[in-house]
């Protein structure tokens, strides 16, 4: 016999288990606003986490897609850092009890036009947007919570990834040389 919530509920009462919402109201009055270090360093691994991932996905397309052999190889160069990056910063994101951020708009946009695109459009497209224009926000956001952080974890992790990035971005400069830098968005 397969009992629904709605009659165990009324018996775990009885037993002297509180209420799923007590569970809630509890936390929720314990709850303390983060300091503002806190919430940067938050900010930071959101934005750091869903740039990984739109450089991966795009840099799969462009390691598939491109017949430029500097492009590839420089999408070559993202993966193996999202490889090696991917597990640390979950480990980062997990300790704080967050979770992979979502894909944003602006990067489900690019992703599309990647997907449309072949040839010397994609290559630059790629080149500009997702690694030029990403790996110099990434350089910025790094170096702003280097100087930020409070957490010493993070603070190490953060200098230990900003040699790579800074070499990523030289590459990219070098794959096309006549690729731009349209914009930043930092932390």
């Amino acid at each position: 016999m397969m009992l629904g919530v709605g009659a165990l509920l009324p018996a775990a009462i009885a037993w002297g288990a509180p209420p799923p919402s007590a569970y809630a109201a509890s936390a929720a009055a314990q709850a303390r606003p983060l300091a503002p270090a806190q919430r940067l360093e938050r900010r930071f691994l959101q934005i750091t986490a869903a740039n990984l991932r739109f450089q991966s996905e795009a840099s799969r397309l462009a390691a598939a897609r491109s017949n430029n052999p500097a492009v590839k190889e420089l999408a070559n160069t993202v993966l193996a850092r999202q490889q090696t990056v991917q597990p640390e910063l979950l480990r980062l994101l997990h300790l704080r009890g967050m979770a992979m951020p979502i894909p944003s708009n602006e990067h489900n946009k690019v992703l599309k036009q990647l997907g449309k695109l072949n040839g010397a459009k994609f290559d630059r497209l790629y080149v500009d947007e997702v690694v030029l224009r990403s790996a110099q926000a990434d350089i910025t956001n790094y170096e702003k919570l280097a100087t930020q952080a409070e957490d010493p974890v993070l603070k190490a992790w953060i200098e230990r990834q900003l040699p790579t990035l800074r070499q990523e971005f030289a590459k990219a400069g070098r794959a096309l040389p006549n690729a731009s830098l349209h914009g930043q968005r930092a932390v």
